[in-house]
């Protein structure tokens, strides 16, 4: 394809070079450069891509794009003797344009739901899936937990992915026969301009809470949201939780329609709810109503889950799907380590959850207690490199909601595991909560589970779907769900 294709809608400042030559790729990190590619220098928070261009040409690179303020682009203007040079206001702005182009606009021909929120964006993801699969359609994911087309899985290393890896995602899903995809938006894709320039069918906003506020995220929480509301600038068809005390605010900020669910009020609501326990469940049941009605049974813990149900139920409704469909495809859901519930052992009930800050920790807990539990007990840790602040936190909420606690590994970064249980167990003292520190996380595991007894509910938090751990740089193989199957088979 042609440059002069890819920059039709972008308003560049000058080119040296042609615009007639051919781009058979895109890049933004010089390392994956392959010969006939573009380069885009993206300003990164550590790294500037503008460094790298000089290398990204050895490599093979067809030409550059850079940002005409950086104060690397002169030198490489002044000295540019081949290939093409793109001059931009932005290049973080200009990728997701060039990169929707060079992969022929995917995401014109699906219909599309996007998802944001603090939390519930994975499982109502998965949810939405499944319910336009049970209707029929092809449908893609893309997420927390990857990427997911047909039955193949690719591994993502962010939420979002960059513009032009997501462009390419896309037409792989389109080119599979995919005809709805589902895609988590976060916050730092909307601000990264990874989905800059798509327009969604609907999205769904699901809540928010303080978090990803700090150095190389967000500066407040007003920008926080304000990101948050930036999508559905971009969809046909809003859909937002309006139990959420800021979902006026992303309504009166929306320049679509917009369209609400909740436990008592809004277009979907919840009747009846309900909890269900069996021995080998912890779920949930309503009567769906409001613009559509039917019986809607969960294999999910909890309130927020019967709110992550009616933003999927009632997004894939107004995409036109059978209230009744969707409520069918439900009754089996399952998200891999958002509440999920590990099986072989009836009467003790073993769940593995994501919940990786104060506030997760404490819905969860809270939603756990409400089954009424002889004992609820919680494996967790911290991730190091992260607000030491949280680690308190997580702390005082298993101190207040849970009968006891293990306090283990989660992924300590490069930071020491003994100062971040140090950090956590400080949490635990301010409220005198029952605990045991184990810091190995296999064996806080057993320990919880070789312990536990029928009645009690046993709650691994922090790592979810993570299949890895991470420690001083280095990432082992590691899966929470994994070892509680082998601790059930070894002592129950």
């Amino acid at each position: 394809m042609q440059l002069s294709a890819l920059l039709s809608h972008v308003g560049y400042i000058r080119i040296r070079g042609s615009a007639r030559t051919e781009v058979k790729g895109i890049a933004c990190d010089s390392r994956q450069v392959q010969p006939g590619d573009l380069f885009v220098c993206i300003p990164g928070r550590v790294h500037d891509g503008h460094a790298f261009a000089g290398e990204a040409m050895e490599r093979g690179a067809c030409g550059i794009v850079a940002q005409a303020d950086s104060p690397l682009s002169g030198g490489l203007e002044e000295g540019w003797t081949k290939g093409a040079l793109v001059l931009v206001s932005s290049s973080r702005k200009s990728l997701s344009p060039m990169a929707a182009a060079f992969y022929g606009y995917p995401l014109r021909s699906m219909t599309s739901v996007a998802v944001t929120g603090t939390k519930g964006k994975t499982t109502t993801a998965y949810m939405l899936r499944q319910i336009f699969e049970q209707a029929g359609h092809r449908t893609g994911l893309i997420g927390t937990n990857g990427a997911f087309i047909g039955g193949k899985r690719l591994e993502l290393s962010r939420t979002t992915p960059e513009a032009h890896e997501l462009q390419k995602i896309l037409r792989q899903m389109k080119d599979s026969g995919c005809t709805h995809v589902v895609m988590e938006v976060s916050s730092q894709g909307i601000k990264m301009e990874r989905v800059g320039g798509l327009k969604f069918t609907c999205g769904v906003f699901t809540n928010i809470s303080p978090d990803h506020i700090g150095p190389g995220e967000h500066e407040s929480f007003e920008e926080y949201l304000y990101q948050k509301s930036r999508l559905f600038s971009s969809c046909g068809l809003g859909l937002a939780n309006g139990d959420d005390p800021f979902a006026g605010q992303i309504a009166a900020a929306a320049s679509c329609p917009m369209f609400f669910f909740g436990m008592k009020k809004g277009d979907y609501r919840a009747d009846g709810a309900c909890l269900v326990r069996g021995e080998q469940l912890l779920g949930c049941g309503y009567r769906l109503a409001g613009r559509a009605g039917a019986d809607v049974a969960l294999p999910l813990p909890g309130d927020y889950n019967i709110r992550n149900s009616l933003g999927a139920i009632g997004a894939s409704h107004l995409l036109g799907v059978p209230a009744g469909t969707a409520a069918e495809a439900l009754k089996t859901v399952r998200i891999p380590g958002r509440t999920e519930l590990v099986p072989g052992s009836p009467g003790l009930w073993v769940v593995v959850d994501y919940a990786h800050n104060e506030d997760s920790m404490e819905n969860l807990l809270k939603t756990l207690r409400a089954y009424k539990p002889r004992r609820l007990i919680c494996v967790f840790g911290c991730g190091g490199d992260r607000s030491v602040l949280r680690r308190r936190g997580m702390g005082r909420a298993a101190g207040k909601w849970a009968d006891f606690s293990v306090l283990t590994a989660d992924n300590s970064r490069s930071e020491p595991l003994s100062s971040i249980l140090e950090g956590i167990e400080a949490g635990m003292k301010e409220t005198g909560g029952d605990y045991v520190m184990i810091p190995d996380r296999r064996e806080a595991i057993d320990y919880a589970v070789r312990h536990g007894k029928p009645g009690d509910i046993i709650a691994l938090v922090g790592k979810g779907h993570e299949e890895y751990q991470e420690t001083k740089g280095k990432r082992v193989r590691f899966s929470d769900r994994e070892e509680a199957e082998r601790a059930i088979r070894t002592y129950r």
